[in-house]
């Protein structure tokens, strides 16, 4: 068989499924037929304390650990401020974004995943066995290298045929993924401010949740003090979206500027 054909595996093709499956499913308000609350963070919102889920309860959102009985304490925050001050941070930051910001890599990537999710589920399998595959070379070299498995010619030669398959078939994946076109997706509305705020105010809440997965991880939210006005900075960790997933933040410490 040359490299390059049949590339995808029985393995890689349950893969695939499984990650088409996870990302066509219709948000959760829309599988029986009706939509979700008008609360922006669902889905979204973390206890600060305990790092759950938070759910709206009345004009709340309320720890599901504490709602449920489950040991933490509880945070608990009015949607209406926090669903602003998030907005606020959202529509502010976007327009913002220099061309070398990471963020915006992150926010083109799940544009374009969610417009065509097959091929990247492709890309992902072909990109995870290049990975295996570079693993097995790292762990045949140390073989011959540091712990002097392969001693003799005979063994020496049986290390160069393993060695050469293994890279030829990294170099036909490889090859693969250069002959898989990577969809393109204009975000330029996206970054201009005036046709966000625009797009924003004529979206429904479940667009907006869908708008706001792009470019936003969670959003924890840490209790408040007694008695005190409610201040975003200092209740809300932003965690902005990044390819790792383990997000940059603002809020606390780093103030965020709206410039309306």
């Amino acid at each position: 068989m040359r490299i390059g054909d049949g590339i995808i595996s029985v393995g890689e093709r349950e893969l695939i499924l499984r990650q088409l499956e996870s990302r066509t499913l219709p948000p959760a308000g829309r599988r029986h037929g009706h939509k979700q609350g008008k609360s922006l963070l669902t889905g979204m919102a973390r206890c600060g304390l305990c790092g759950d889920r938070m759910s709206k309860a009345g004009t709340s959102y309320q720890c599901s650990s504490r709602r449920m009985g489950r040991g933490c304490t509880g945070v608990s925050a009015r949607v209406a401020s926090i669903d602003d001050y998030v907005t606020r941070a959202f529509l502010s930051r976007l327009p913002s974004l220099e061309p070398q910001d990471p963020l915006l890599a992150v926010i083109a990537d799940r544009c374009v995943q969610r417009q065509d999710p097959e091929t990247f589920a492709k890309r992902e399998a072909i990109e995870a066995e290049i990975a295996d595959e570079e693993t097995r070379v790292a762990d045949l070299e140390e073989a011959r290298y540091v712990r002097g498995e392969f001693s003799g010619a005979v063994a020496v030669d049986r290390y160069n045929g393993l060695a050469g398959r293994l890279r030829n078939r990294i170099e036909g994946l490889r090859a693969d993924l250069l002959r898989m076109p990577i969809p393109s997706v204009d975000i330029a509305p996206l970054l201009d401010a005036e046709l966000l705020r625009e797009t924003w105010a004529a979206g429904d809440a479940v667009g907006r949740r869908e708008c706001l997965g792009l470019a936003i991880d969670r959003v924890e939210v840490r209790r408040g003090r007694v008695g005190a006005r409610f201040d975003g900075g200092e209740r809300c960790r932003i965690v902005w979206a990044t390819k790792g997933g383990t997000g940059a933040t603002s809020g606390g410490d780093e103030a965020v500027e709206f410039g309306w």
